[in-house]
């Protein structure tokens, strides 16, 4: 009994260190995110703002605030390089995670479910392109797009980011695969050619981990910063990531970059929250293991 009752102490110890953990970051953020600038620089801050206004949070997006006070909040400094980066952010992820998901799927089932010749040295190597830092790549990438006039694009850093994601999602997905029931015998009987048994019998079997594996995609797209900072920081093509990094170089708007972070964390959050029920089915460490 008291055995069971330690235990779940310091399970309930965990879990309230964890939220803590977790939480208070976010809070503080936000706090800060709804405070104005002088209110901020007050010193010993204060746990909740006097005089909380959703400003930043307007303003960072380019259109005027006016709180109660009568005063007009002008448009943030940064608000077009923001809305564009976040334009593009969304544009490039999207089309980041389509692309990955359309060479993924046959990818990780072929290597999950298939036998063929030096399959075990072509895993090697799809390990050793995960395991390679983006710097490493990113420099001849640079080198070849500006022969190609690739840099500052949305396509160049596309495919560039696909060199990060689809072999990651790949080894992510293909122990799926290998733990689906084995049923490509039984649809040759019944006539099925190797195309269709992928299309109309593994797919909607595996559409839990194709869920899953778009998030993982999304959100590797949507927080990549090392190709974006090089590649397209200061064009038409900036995305986010670098967007927020350039608020520590100028004159402190606190709570512009903040508004700004918490609205990177939306469009993650909702492709999570719609697609949760799907992250929940899938066992993401056999996944990993098998």
């Amino acid at each position: 009994m008291r055995r069971r009752t330690r235990d779940k102490a310091i399970k309930w110890v965990a879990i309230v260190a964890l939220l803590v953990w977790s939480l208070v970051p976010m809070y503080w953020g936000l706090r800060l995110a709804f405070s104005y600038e002088v209110e901020i620089a007050t010193f010993p801050p204060v746990f909740f703002p006097k005089h909380p206004t959703p400003s930043a949070f307007v303003t960072i997006l380019g259109f005027p605030y006016k709180p109660s006070s009568g005063s007009i909040d002008l448009p943030a400094g940064r608000a077009p390089q923001v809305v564009r980066g976040l334009v593009n952010s969304l544009v490039i992820s999207v089309a980041v995670t389509i692309v990955t998901m359309l060479v993924v799927i046959p990818l990780a089932y072929t290597f999950g479910r298939l036998n063929f010749p030096h399959k075990n040295a072509l895993f090697f190597a799809l390990l050793f392109s995960v395991s390679l830092p983006p710097i490493s790549i990113t420099l001849p990438f640079y080198a070849l797009y500006l022969k190609m006039n690739l840099t500052g694009t949305r396509v160049g850093l596309g495919i560039v980011t696909l060199v990060l994601t689809i072999p990651m999602v790949t080894w992510m997905t293909m122990g799926y695969y290998r733990g689906l029931p084995k049923i490509e015998r039984l649809a040759r009987v019944d006539g099925f050619s190797r195309w269709e048994t992928l299309l109309r019998i593994v797919l909607p079997m595996s559409k839990t981990g194709i869920m899953v594996a778009s998030i993982i995609s999304f959100l590797f797209a949507w927080n990549e910063f090392t190709f974006s900072q090089i590649l397209v920081n200061g064009t038409p093509a900036s995305t986010l990531p670098p967007v927020v990094s350039g608020f520590l170089f100028m004159h402190p708007e606190v709570s512009s970059l903040l508004a700004t972070v918490f609205y990177s964390l939306v469009p993650p959050f909702l492709v999570a929250y719609i697609l949760q029920r799907h992250i929940t089915k899938m066992n993401i460490v056999e996944t990993l293991v098998g």
